[in-house]
């Protein structure tokens, strides 16, 4: 009886050590993403996969490494939909996250001092890349189908998460497409994706899309601030400066 007692209390105190790491959908915000200049570790796994067994104590002990400039957050694929969202098909599954970035991915089962070795090599990297493709905070905008087929909620839910996808696409229907539920469509995505990451290239498309759906005054207002961001971050003006010309004529 007092060996059970012992392992007992030994289970209940190692409890909130192993579970303090554990992030869900809604707390990828104030964890993984965290802008604080530390290196995360975001590894995808579940109980019933075999390489994750083998790779969760050592994920844990990494985690615990004072020596090791990291920490490790451990997602449940099968309680969570970030791993749908950021379309990782295998597990065990690692993203390498600073500052909000992602430096790189990889994945299956590897050795304790592989793993070491990658973090390192991501810890040293310069802050670049774009910003994990994920919020789990709800959007104030709501996805609208356009007429185009192709331009379904399904498909569109697919790139709901991602800032520069959704920037990418609403460009191509300002360019390509002239249907007002289209560009109905685009203004949805455009405001999405700015609502994600701001920077000048969104903010252009929305400058351009508000002037093509007749909203002259907004997108003289947008394009303006799109010439600020550009400036500021020493970026191409041209595009934008033309726009400016054609609203104030």
């Amino acid at each position: 009886m007092r060996q059970i007692l012992l392992s007992f209390f030994a289970l209940v105190i190692t409890i909130p050590t192993l579970a303090q790491n554990w992030v869900t959908d809604e707390s990828m915000e104030e964890t993984v993403k965290l802008e604080d200049n530390q290196l995360k570790v975001l590894y995808f796994t579940a109980s019933w996969c075999g390489p994750c067994r083998y790779m969760k104590p050592i994920m844990q002990d990494i985690d615990e490494d004072e020596t090791v400039n990291t920490t490790v957050y451990f997602m449940d694929t099968d309680s969570n939909i970030a791993d749908d969202i950021l379309k990782v098909n295998s597990i065990p599954a690692y993203f390498f996250i600073k500052n909000g970035r992602v430096l790189g991915r990889t994945g299956s089962a590897v050795k304790r001092e592989d793993m070491v070795d990658m973090i390192e090599r991501h810890d040293d990297m310069t802050i670049e890349g774009n910003l994990l493709a994920y919020r789990g905070k709800p959007s104030k905008h709501e996805l609208i189908a356009g007429a185009n087929p192709k331009l379904t909620v399904e498909n569109l839910e697919t790139i709901w998460y991602d800032a520069h996808q959704l920037n990418a696409l609403s460009w191509k229907i300002y360019q390509k497409l002239t249907d007002p539920q289209d560009i109905a469509c685009a203004l949805i995505l455009i405001q999405r994706s700015i609502e994600l990451e701001e920077f000048t290239s969104n903010l252009e498309t929305y400058a351009h899309l508000l002037a093509k759906n007749g909203e002259n005054r907004k997108a003289l207002k947008m394009a303006k601030k799109a010439k600020r961001k550009a400036e500021k971050n020493n970026e191409f003006t041209g595009i934008i400066e033309e726009l400016i010309t054609k609203l104030e004529a």
